[in-house]
């Protein structure tokens, strides 16, 4: 003899779980869907401030910014370049960067700046490379790629750098080649123009 609550309880406990199954489905895909949305804002003339404990650290221009909105890694392009002021913590400036392209992440707090790359410092220092890592939590720069370093009386070249963001402490981690050059010589550095990156 069937017993009528059991297959009752059976249907419901199948109606339940399949009821889950699709609600857990359906839940799963306005989340993937969710993850894949990309939105692209677009910004020309823009001027970034970069603060530290209420202090002005830097100060970054560029032309056009497109900033790409998504859950999964946001970032930041400026496709026609950057140009950065640092300063110290009494707001003087202490160095700036150019380069031709940069792209930024703001949840990783990182910049990587290519082609082109060029610091100067207050020393009169200038260093050139294809690419840079600008870590903004730690306040430093690295690169692995191949640099020169100008300074007063020296060109100095190698493999990978590590230095603050002002560029005043550096380190060359290896290098290739350190030719003496006379003052009179040696190729002048452009002077350090605060704000030399407005457009």
């Amino acid at each position: 003899m069937i017993n009528i609550k059991k297959v009752f309880f059976g249907f419901f406990v199948l109606w339940g779980l399949s009821s889950c199954t699709e609600l857990d489905t359906n839940i799963y895909r306005r989340k993937r869907a969710q993850d894949s949305i990309v939105t692209r804002e677009f910004a020309e003339k823009v001027t970034i401030e970069y603060t530290d404990s209420g202090f002005l650290k830097a100060r970054i221009f560029s032309p056009i910014l497109v900033a790409v909105k998504q859950l999964n890694n946001p970032y930041v392009e400026m496709k026609k370049g950057l140009k950065v002021d640092f300063y110290s913590v009494k707001g003087d400036i202490q160095s700036y960067l150019t380069a031709d392209y940069a792209i930024s992440y703001p949840n990783k707090k990182v910049i990587v700046v290519q082609r082109d790359v060029e610091i100067l410092n207050i020393k009169g220092e200038v260093l050139n490379t294809e690419e840079l890592r600008w870590d903004q939590v730690k306040g430093r720069i690295y690169t692995n790629k191949p640099v020169k370093i100008t300074t007063k009386d020296q060109i100095i070249t190698g493999i990978g750098l590590e230095s603050n963001q002002s560029f005043s402490d550096w380190e060359i981690l290896n290098v290739v080649a350190s030719i003496n050059v006379p003052y009179d010589k040696i190729p002048r550095p452009r002077p350090i123009v605060p704000g030399r990156g407005r457009y």
